[in-house]
């Protein structure tokens, strides 16, 4: 229920501090920079084969700040139901992996570390619940809304050339290895700037993040933008905005982002390609185990051979995004088969409620920093699920740990019928 004195079945409030925060947000701003920089931090600096190594970094940081006493470790009601979940997740991964591995030749010991560091990051996630839930809602909403101004300046100094390390990549974005990574990781930040801003300054965060989508070259981040915009404009503005980008369009040069929406048989452009091999990944990996998947963390491992990859490899001279399935549903599905299939739908559906939810709130209705900033997570996955992702172990994948308890816990994606009807054109 959108409101921020929605009682819950203890008797706390929505938001409400379970201690005094005696650090004015200073540690939710550390772990929340932490999560999101550190898993790309070592692509960008150490040349990591992945993500994970960083997130872990990061992790093992939050739990040595929960040890020594930054946060309070305790008082978490919902522990049981993190633990139960995480058993019956590991149990289902490893028995899946056992019936799997009598149709394809799997690399179990890459399946057990990636489920020790799966464990790892869902504990970190609920611990980031806790460091939200015992920050002020002021002093959260001062954290958001400064790390939303950092992604733009680090967009910016990009533009300009200006980056602190060198790199290898092609357009880095310190300390993201590349536009559409920056784009994953600013949208929740981004979705919860526009839903908490009066409608001008919302407006001028749609415009500046739709220029860096421009001037950085990132289909994403164009995603990115108009999610966030349909999560906080009303009909007729959405409409009126459309139009508006349709006359001016006419007038720049956006053949880099038609490239990418090319997906005739002749296109050659390698992130068209890397989608189109996604959706392949899927259908082979299905095929190949009866819809059971080929193993967690087994793309790239077990071979499909697919043609686009060889489409790919022969124009790129390397495997590319072929682990991360180029987007993260993709990887799921072929991965997980039925199960992943499920958990995609269910995270539909939670989509839908979320983004009705950030209406709501952006409409007028009432809402805390911690209840923005959940919906926003939940509605920004979207832009890593379904358009490009970065594997499982993400800054945006931890984040939905405490985005998913705290809407769990406070019915965050429940929304009153008067609330629907005022979303309505």
């Amino acid at each position: 229920m959108i409101s921020p004195t929605s009682p819950d079945p203890v008797g706390r409030t929505a938001g409400a501090n379970s201690r005094p925060d005696r650090y004015g947000g200073a540690i939710a701003l550390c772990a929340l920079l932490l999560i999101i920089a550190m898993p790309f931090l070592a692509l960008f600096a150490f040349d990591a084969s992945s993500t994970m190594p960083g997130l872990l970094g990061a992790c093992t940081i939050i739990l040595g700040a929960g040890a020594l006493g930054f946060y309070a470790m305790t008082g978490g009601r919902y522990w049981a139901i993190i633990l139960t979940t995480t058993v019956i997740a590991v149990f289902v991964i490893l028995f899946q992996s056992l019936v799997v591995s009598l149709f394809v030749a799997m690399d179990v010991q890459r399946v057990a570390g990636s489920v020790v560091a799966a464990i790892v990051v869902v504990i970190t996630g609920y611990l980031m619940r806790l460091i939200l839930q015992q920050t002020a809602p002021a002093s959260l909403d001062r954290v958001l809304t400064g790390i939303c101004i950092a992604f733009v300046t680090v967009g910016v100094l990009s533009i300009l050339g200006i980056q602190p390390l060198k790199s290898d990549y092609s357009k880095p974005i310190f300390p993201f290895t590349e536009p559409s990574h920056f784009a994953l990781s600013f949208s929740p930040f981004l979705i919860y700037q526009c839903v908490r801003s009066s409608l001008p300054v919302r407006l001028a965060w749609l415009a500046i993040a739709l220029l860096l989508a421009l001037l950085l070259q990132s289909l994403s981040l164009v995603v990115a933008v108009g999610l966030a915009a349909a999560c906080c404009l009303s009909f007729s503005l959405l409409a009126g905005a459309l139009v508006g980008l349709s006359a001016v369009i006419g007038y720049l040069d956006i053949s880099y982002f038609t490239d990418r929406l090319d997906f005739s048989v002749n296109t050659t452009n390698v992130s068209t390609l890397v989608y189109i091999q996604g959706l392949e990944l899927v259908e082979a990996g299905l095929r190949k185990t009866a819809g059971l998947g080929i193993g967690f963390q087994q793309l790239g491992v077990v071979p499909l051979n697919v043609p686009t990859s060889d489409l790919i490899y022969s124009i790129n001279g390397d495997d590319a995004n072929l682990r991360d399935g180029g987007f993260t549903a993709a990887k799921l599905i072929a991965e997980l088969g039925f199960v992943g299939i499920g958990l995609i739908a269910v995270y539909l559906y939670a989509l839908v409620k979320a983004v009705l939810a950030l209406r709501a709130l952006s409409s007028g209705l009432p809402g805390s920093a911690q209840e923005r900033f959940a919906l926003s997570v939940i509605a920004g996955l979207s832009i890593e699920l379904f358009v490009r992702g970065g594997g499982y172990f993400t800054g945006t994948m931890v984040l939905m740990v405490p985005a998913s308890l705290m809407a769990l816990e406070h019915g965050y994606l429940r929304i009153r019928r008067a609330a629907v009807r005022r979303l309505l054109p």
